[in-house]
């Protein structure tokens, strides 16, 4: 019912910026983002609660300001290593598998499907800061090796601002904050990304 929804949602935010569109060139931006940073599950917060991600999207520009966004998030933990050098030219590296979320996990793995409206205001002919709200459709699995200890799926929230500069040949990059709500479990991440327009 909530894929539905978000879905139609979509569809219809679409349709109905067709008409504006049209009127401008470049109308399509795809995209994708590198994210790493931190989660929390019923707010606990501990070292090595780390997560990585990657995100990629599509924008509909409908006018110089909005556009409606369509993404595709996955992410994992991401363990810390303990690197050293045993002679000049080897060394030899360890990972630091910490449980997570104080409970006795080694494994998160998260999928999210997002529907965002983005906005931005120009600073320069190329350069703009951007923020984007929205509601993401999430998936996640908490384990310790093969043993799933928690899992969900549902709705929340998804936010994220930052800066992008663009290039007069279509190819832009960015670095923001993106956060996103999945019930019990938050991420905080920083992101770096490629886009390009056309």
């Amino acid at each position: 019912m909530k894929t539905h929804s978000i879905i139609s949602l979509a569809l219809l935010s679409a349709i109905s910026f067709t008409t504006q569109a049209k009127q401008h060139n470049e109308t399509h931006r795809i995209g994708a983002q590198l994210q790493g940073g931190a989660a929390e599950y019923k707010s606990s917060s501990q070292d090595g609660d780390g997560v990585g991600s990657l995100y990629v999207y599509y924008n509909y520009q409908f006018d110089s300001i909005w556009a409606l966004e369509l993404g595709l998030n996955g992410g994992s933990e991401a363990d810390d290593w303990d690197c050293k050098d045993i002679t000049n030219d080897k060394f030899v590296c360890n990972r630091n598998d910490n449980l997570l979320f104080e409970l006795d996990a080694n494994k998160l793995d998260y999928n999210n499907f997002v529907v965002a409206a983005k906005g931005q205001y120009k600073i320069t002919d190329n350069s703009h800061f951007y923020g984007k709200l929205g509601a993401q459709l999430y998936d996640y699995e908490i384990a310790q090796n093969s043993k799933k200890l928690k899992e969900d799926d549902g709705m929340g929230l998804f936010a994220e601002a930052g800066w992008q500069y663009d290039w007069d040949n279509g190819i832009a990059l960015n670095i923001g904050w993106q956060y996103m709500d999945m019930g019990d479990l938050d991420t905080s991440s920083l992101a770096v990304g490629i886009s390009y327009r056309f």
